[in-house]
């Protein structure tokens, strides 16, 4: 069951800002000396800044080398992610991303992300629902994203068979994080939680809400899906944390998170 505890090195509580001026915001931990975030309602974006504040990577987006983008670790995951956010407001290049052995190109007309060698094709079409991902990845889909966003490519390599399941790391980490910040987070939750990428089709908000429909700039989330993603996203909060006290103990726990006093 160790190969399930796939989050053991998730950074510290003094990674994250631990206080919040809105108290229903954060919860106490019994026996523990910190408070997490229940909800990040209208501070994600300054949630994410201050974790990307900690990486000393530089960002080289295709803007000098052409060569694909790879994540170093998570605090560069999230710089990558502040800055992609001020990139689609200015729509200037696509960006292109490497997922194991796999170039995904994320364009700047609508968020979509498609294999480079079938821009074409994928990009007419594009739809979880009949997204064909491999066996092995569709199984192992949340331990996956984890390696990808902390660097570890070794191990994302050994997963990722298919472009599609390349797309399928893009579309979830990046295009759905930038149309709603909140994801960056609930994205981080529901690992705890759902798998494979099946799961994470049945349950993501974003999927959901419908966000790869209606495509306009700006349409972040639909007026009349908006409902539906904040609706999901709750439902997900209240199941995660269920399934987390429930299976508190238990040795394939799969989130572990470690406090330093």
């Amino acid at each position: 069951m160790n190969e399930k505890k796939f989050l053991n090195d998730t950074p510290g509580p003094d990674t994250f800002d631990q206080k919040s001026d809105n108290q229903n915001s954060t919860a106490k931990i019994p026996d523990q000396p910190f408070e997490v975030r229940t909800s990040w309602e209208g501070c994600a974006v300054q949630e994410i800044k201050n974790i990307a504040d900690r990486s000393y990577e530089d960002l080289d987006l295709n803007n000098n080398t052409g060569a694909p983008s790879r994540i170093i670790n998570f605090f560069h995951y999230a710089k990558t992610i502040i800055f992609l956010r001020e990139w689609y407001k200015q729509e200037k290049h696509d960006i292109f991303l490497s997922v194991g052995r796999f170039t995904i190109r994320l364009q700047a007309s609508n968020l979509y992300c498609c294999p480079v060698q079938n821009d074409e094709r994928d990009d007419r079409n594009l739809n979880y629902a009949t997204m064909k991902t491999s066996k092995q990845f569709n199984k192992k889909y949340s331990e996956t994203l984890w390696n990808y966003m902390v660097g570890n490519h070794d191990k994302v390599k050994s997963y990722v068979q298919t472009p599609q399941d390349a797309t399928a790391i893009c579309a979830i980490l990046f295009s759905e994080v930038i149309r709603n910040p909140d994801m960056f987070f609930h994205n981080i939750l529901m690992m705890v939680v759902y798998k494979s990428w099946n799961e994470f089709c049945d349950y993501h908000p974003m999927v959901t809400g419908g966000s790869w429909k209606h495509q306009g700039k700006k349409v972040k989330c639909p007026g009349s899906e908006k409902s539906k993603v904040e609706k999901r996203k709750d439902q997900n909060i209240l199941s995660c944390a269920e399934k987390i006290l429930r299976d508190e103990g238990k040795r394939d726990t799969l989130f572990q998170v470690t406090s330093t006093v």
